[in-house]
Formats: C-alpha cells, structure tokens, sequence
C-alpha cells in the first residue's frame, strides 16, 4: 500500500472465513498506519457468504488469495506467509481479522526488531475492543513441570504497569510480527494445529535460538471470539485441551511429562466442574475427549511448510 525503499517491507497477512465484518473495520486501521513500507495480503479460507466481494469492492487494490475451502488458520497463515517471500518482505505480520490497531503499530513493532538484527518476533498490547483500556495479553509465561501457561496480564486494565520490554515464553499471533529470516529458519506454523498454533510455533522458535519480546508501545484492540464465533465451544474445547498436550509431548523432557501427568487430573476436573456449573455438557464431553487423544493419539509428523505452496488468487 505504502511504499518506501529505505524502510523493510511487512507484509500484513489476514485470514478471512465468512468475516467481511470484522476484516473490512481491521484493514482500515491498518490503512491508517504511520509506516511507509506494508503491504496487506487477505487469505481468504474458503468463505461460503459474499464476504471475499465485500472486502474487494471496499478495497479494490487489495491481494485476495481465495481459497476453495477452509484449510484452517494455521494453512491459510501459511499460504499468505508464503505470498509475503515471493514479495520480497523483510517482515510478515501475522494479524487476526478481528482486531484494529493503533497507527503506529507497526512502526514501534519494526523498531523494537531491527536492532536485535531481525533475530527477535515481537508481539504488542492487545486489549479488548469492547473494554479498550483492559488488557486481554501481552506475554505469555509457560511452564513445561505443571503444563500450565500464564497470560499475567490477562484482564487487567492498563494503568501504565507494563511498560517494559521483557522476552516471553510464548506469543501470540492474534499479532506477531516475524521476521523472513525467522520464517526460513522455523517455517510455518504446524497445520495440524488449528488452537494452540502460536504455543508450538513460539517453542520451536526458541528452540531455533531466535527471541520472543513484548514490545509495549505497540497497541491492537481485539474482538475476542470474533474469528472463530461460527466455530462450535466444544470443537474449540476439544482442540484447546488435546493440541496443548501434544505441545508439551512435543517439547518436554520425561520428568516433565511425568509432572504432567500426575498434576493434569486436578486440572481436568477443575474445569470439568466449572463447565458442569455452567451446564456445558457437550464442553466436558470435548474435554475428556480432547484429554485422551492428547496423552495417546499419535502426533502428526511436524511438516511446517505444508499448505505453503502457491497461492491461489
């Protein structure tokens, strides 16, 4: 959209799944930023309702990458992160259509990278939209001994107490800014991950001995379910529980697994009580399922580059 050559190319990617609403409102904040060099490329995950023509007829000149069907965001990701190498961009910034952003976003996100020599991914504040001084994360904490991860600053409103650029555990790519470099060293993100995609990419990155930092004058304003509000509570339970045990499967040693599985009980029935209180039956129905395939079924063989094949428009 805006072009400068001595400023590095982010290429914004968006997936779009029967969302024109959400996505239209995000690309015009992002029309809005300070930054001279981005581009935004729109993936399209096989919308069933008129929403690819919406979002072309309110941007004509936009990239749409449409897809025949709903490949998950963790393919559809893949593919727009693919369009952003053959562009030539120094940055991919993986954005959720739900969200809007504050003008300087991407500025304050480039200029917490680059003097790290492009080897950090660096994610921003993200508030809800409907309460925007209340913060939903801006870090993520992980421990692989209880299995547990830990947004601290989840639901707290900003008073100015989280100022201070910190690495983290694990991002978030409701907005995360990931240098092409970082791309070809880790790849993608594992499409056998549809939740928990940015916990198993965030690991395999720092396993990769590259940096995740918080950076705290980025700002992005999140409508939170937004994306996946078409997308049943007990399939998102079910895939939250099981892909969060495959991850720490994935990366942690035999005396964590072993923590893990002692302590997981507790915290299984925690939530099978909460959902109980709540009458979600199907949810614990999707909880215990979830909890079986995570500890026993097989893991998929990790092919981040899968679904990154060429684009189609």
């Amino acid at each position: 959209m805006n072009e400068m050559p001595d400023a590095p190319k982010v290429c914004v990617v968006l997936v779009n799944w029967n969302g024109a609403e959400f996505t239209i409102p995000c690309i015009e904040s992002i029309a809005e930023s300070d930054y001279p060099n981005f581009q935004v490329v729109v993936v399209d995950n096989g919308s069933a309702d008129n929403s690819p023509a919406r979002i072309t007829q309110r941007f004509p000149d936009l990239e749409l990458l449409r897809q025949p069907a709903n490949l998950g965001v963790s393919q559809a990701r893949n593919l727009g992160i693919a369009r952003a190498a053959e562009l030539g961009s120094d940055y991919v910034l993986i954005l959720d259509n739900d969200t809007t952003v504050d003008r300087s976003l991407i500025s304050h996100l480039v200029a917490t990278a680059k003097p790290h020599d492009d080897a950090v991914a660096v994610g921003p504040k993200i508030y809800y939209l409907h309460d925007p001084k209340r913060l939903w994360f801006a870090y993520g904490r992980l421990s692989l001994w209880t299995g547990f991860y830990f947004n601290p600053v989840y639901n707290s409103v900003d008073r100015g107490q989280f100022e201070q650029v910190m690495e983290m555990d694990a991002a978030s790519t409701c907005c995360l800014l990931i240098p092409m470099g970082i791309v070809k060293v880790v790849g993608g993100f594992d499409p056998d991950f549809t939740r928990n995609e940015d916990v198993d990419w965030s690991l395999r990155c720092r396993r990769a001995g590259f940096k995740l930092l918080y950076c705290p004058q980025g700002r992005v304003w999140h409508f939170l379910g937004g994306s996946s509000r078409k997308q049943p509570a007990a399939s998102i339970r079910y895939l939250l529980t099981r892909n969060q045990l495959w991850t720490l499967r994935k990366v942690g040693r035999p005396w964590h697994l072993l923590s893990i599985l002692c302590l997981y009980p507790v915290h299984c029935c925690w939530r099978l009580l909460k959902m109980g209180l709540r009458r979600q039956w199907d949810c614990m129905w999707a909880e215990l399922r979830g909890a079986k395939d995570g500890f026993v079924a097989s893991i998929p063989p990790v092919d981040t580059h899968r679904g990154t094949l060429s684009p189609q428009k």
